[in-house]
């Protein structure tokens, strides 16, 4: 297990991985902080319109960003026709760990630097709001389960289909129809998985005034019944990717 993943570092290294995912802190932080609010009042409740337009965001971004990774996590031995050869070198189940949890541990530091975005952004705005450190922890938790189930989807049509076309295709219509979903009835919002980030939102528009540009936000009940589903889908996801390439001809 641990040469398959010191080979998945040294392939991250030559794709520089690590750079997409710092690009994706870089746009987020401009993105969020472009629309953070100024006024003395506003800042009374930044936090919670942080929280409310993090999921949007990670809607639009994630993805196709989920569709990124794992499709050039697979990319070489496709474009090389390697696969058969590291199957002479290492079992099947060894290097689709490898895969699996080098991928995870990609999705873990993108949430941790959304993480250190939002707090960064708390930070240098000068948020007078009380920070919510539960909702805090439910909306990386919501983000991590999500990015996770997108994670291995488009590990699957990459396994499957020997071609990362497909998956980032799908990752980009996925984002279109996450957002579109957004400004559906949330029980539409429950049949398009890649837009998930916003119906676990436990933040919602409370108070709208267009007139005085006035908006207030307020909580709602965490969703943990989508947030179990949402696990249990990863985890149905992962258990089908292992099939897939055990089975898979070369």
């Amino acid at each position: 297990m641990l040469q398959a993943l010191h080979a998945e570092w040294q392939k991250a290294r030559r794709r520089h991985d690590l750079v997409l995912c710092l690009t994706f802190a870089v746009i987020l932080y401009l993105w969020l902080g472009s629309t953070a609010p100024t006024g003395q009042d506003e800042l009374a409740n930044a936090y919670s319109a942080l929280f409310f337009g993090a999921p949007i965001i990670n809607t639009i971004l994630l993805p196709v960003l989920m569709a990124v990774l794992a499709s050039r996590l697979w990319d070489v031995e496709v474009k090389g026709y390697t696969a058969k050869l590291l199957y002479t070198l290492q079992s099947r189940r060894s290097l689709f760990f490898g895969k699996a949890v080098f991928g995870l541990g990609e999705i873990v530091l993108m949430v941790a630097l959304e993480a250190a975005v939002l707090l960064l952004l708390g930070h240098t705005q000068g948020y007078t709001e009380a920070f919510p450190a539960g909702q805090f922890a439910y909306l990386n938790l919501c983000t991590l389960t999500v990015c996770t189930m997108l994670y291995f989807s488009e590990l699957l049509l990459a396994l499957w289909f020997s071609n990362p076309l497909p998956a980032v295709c799908v990752g980009i219509i996925g984002a279109l129809l996450g957002l579109f979903s957004a400004f559906m009835p949330q029980i539409a919002s429950y049949f398009v998985p890649w837009g998930y980030f916003v119906p676990l939102c436990s933040y919602e528009v409370k108070v709208w005034d267009q007139a005085s540009h006035t908006v207030l936000y307020g909580t709602r009940p965490c969703n943990w019944g989508l947030l179990v589903f949402t696990f249990g889908l990863a985890v149905s996801l992962f258990g089908v990717c292992w099939r897939v390439m055990c089975n898979k001809e070369v």
